[in-house]
């Protein structure tokens, strides 16, 4: 307590300063704490609302249950390749729209929704040269936080042992690119079941054209150990020391024998960097890497564009709807 005084003193030298002893408040984030059932609650009540009203977007005659438009599949094909963007062009005002919508949704999906980054990411990766396609991808986007306006993330108390799932979808972006994924989560020693509220979510498009389906699954191995490397050395500076080594989990078997050395890899130039960086963290125990089928991986929800149907199965596993949340 001495300490927590001699801090606020030390700031209102400088600066106007508020206090909340209950800690029910963090950069706009709302923090309902349940001490009885050791989990905190996470949400930004009447954010959605506030954004739905500054563009003007009025509320979805029809619950739109998905974030993006899914992938056509392609019956018989080996790739399911994405169509190509032929829409007409934005005008300057309409493309700064897309701008806008993509930023204030941003710092919301990072904070309590994740289901909204592969989406988010889609559109910042064409909003440049936007198109009419990107203009109603924000709108499905807007009708989706419409339809689920206060959406949060919950947290368990926990050993404070960090686990991650990755995982890949080849050639699912425009250009032909590939997208990378990754969750991490805190957990129980031992526990590889323990559900909690993820405290960072991967989505991102890779840079590089893979050349394979299993490339790309390296690739996102190698993107979510290098984000993994700085959460572990925060964790043991704030006193929760870590297992060596950290499991991280992967779907696909090749990237796993390769990273482990039960495979032996043939013409692997291409992603010798990423590949040779995994394979020597392994080897200072650091990373353990672990196979999983894919409807185990907690990494395939962010991976890829899913129709409504699995959106609504599998979101109460990602974040936490509640409208009517406790007091404190």
């Amino acid at each position: 307590m001495d300490d927590m005084h001699h801090l606020t003193s030390a700031l209102e030298e400088h600066y106007k300063v508020a206090v909340d002893w209950k800690g029910s408040l963090f950069c706009g984030v709302k923090l309902t704490w349940d001490y009885i059932n050791r989990h905190v609650t996470t949400n930004m009540p009447g954010y959605i609302g506030e954004a739905l009203t500054k563009y003007q977007h009025p509320k979805p005659t029809v619950p739109q249950h998905s974030p993006y438009k899914s992938t056509t599949i392609h019956y018989g094909a080996k790739v399911q390749r994405v169509e190509e963007d032929k829409s007409p062009p934005l005008t300057p005002d309409q493309i700064k729209r897309v701008q806008q919508i993509v930023g204030t949704l941003l710092y919301y999906g990072r904070a309590v929704d994740s289901t909204l980054l592969t989406a988010l990411s889609a559109i910042a990766a064409r909003q440049s040269n936007g198109t009419q396609a990107v203009a109603e991808a924000c709108h499905q986007l807007l009708d989706y936080v419409a339809t689920h306006p206060n959406a949060g993330i919950r947290y368990h108390a926990c050993d404070m042992i960090l686990a991650v799932h990755t995982d890949a979808s080849y050639l699912s972006e425009l250009g032909g690119k590939s997208r990378a994924a990754g969750h991490f989560y805190l957990t129980n020693k031992n526990d590889e079941d323990f559900n909690n509220g993820a405290i960072l979510t991967l989505s991102s498009i890779i840079k590089h054209v893979m050349s394979s389906a299993s490339e790309a699954e390296l690739a996102a191995l190698y993107y979510g150990c290098k984000q993994a490397a700085p959460i572990r050395i925060t964790l043991e500076e704030m006193g929760h020391p870590q297992p060596s080594p950290t499991p991280v989990t992967t779907d696909n078997i090749t990237a796993q024998g390769l990273t482990m050395g039960t495979m032996t890899p043939k013409a692997s130039k291409s992603n010798d960097q990423r590949f040779n960086w995994l394979k020597c963290r392994n080897a200072q125990r650091q990373f353990r890497y672990l196979w999983r089928k894919g409807i185990l991986n907690r990494a395939d929800y962010t991976s890829k564009h899913h129709p409504a149907r699995h959106h609504q199965n599998v979101r109460p596993f990602y974040v936490f709807d509640s409208n009517e949340l406790p007091t404190q």
